[in-house]
């Protein structure tokens, strides 16, 4: 047997042996690639230069994924159906607003409407990804009262702030908050009592 799936008690599908040989399977499978395991097994059968389904599952949790891994064209696997890693979610929080959602699927394989639908459960839009903070959620950053925000906003003393007549809302850009700024915004509130305080010392 040429192809063992041990070598003494050595494993010989290894990972990078299962990407070379999907490499290899994926050059000779004309049109879209098996992304189910009983599709990839009937193409494998007589095939024992091809790793085995329950190998490729266990170390890439899907064929699509493996094929991915192993160089496939993009077009040539469907990610349909499949569960969103915590690495893909992260790819998209970080690139939605500053990359084009179709450049973002096709990155991760996935389709324009799943990478949409995906942003939407987290209820963000790309356009309100792009960095800004409205005012309830920089005065939530800073911490700081939300009125002394706005009149720092309307007294055009946060530079690079404007506000969106669109959302009827302010875009802030966090990193136009100087150490002076935020100090100013963070001070405590001034009272107008003068009196001292009354400690209830009475004897």
């Amino acid at each position: 047997m040429p192809f063992p799936n041990y070598i003494g008690k050595k494993r010989f599908w290894t990972r990078e042996r299962v990407i070379a040989a999907l490499a290899a399977a994926a050059q000779e499978i004309k049109g879209p690639l098996p992304c189910c395991d009983a599709n990839y097994n009937r193409l494998k059968k007589g095939r024992l230069d091809w790793p085995t389904s329950h190998r490729i599952l266990e170390y890439f949790g899907a064929m699509a994924r493996a094929w991915v891994a192993a160089g496939a064209p993009m077009r040539r696997v469907s990610m349909r159906n499949l569960i969103w890693t915590p690495e893909e979610k992260e790819f998209l929080l970080d690139h939605a607003g500053k990359m084009k959602l179709k450049d973002i699927a096709k990155n991760l394989g996935r389709s324009y409407p799943a990478v949409r639908k995906e942003l939407q459960a987290f209820n963000i839009r790309a356009r309100d990804n792009e960095g800004f903070l409205s005012a309830a959620q920089m005065a939530k950053e800073l911490p700081c009262s939300c009125d002394r925000l706005r009149r720092f906003l309307n007294d055009g003393l946060i530079p690079r702030a404007h506000f969106d007549k669109i959302r009827n809302r302010w875009k802030i850009d966090p990193r136009a908050i100087t150490p002076e700024l935020r100090v100013r915004l963070t001070a405590p509130r001034r009272t107008h009592k003068t009196w001292p305080l009354d400690v209830g010392d009475y004897y």
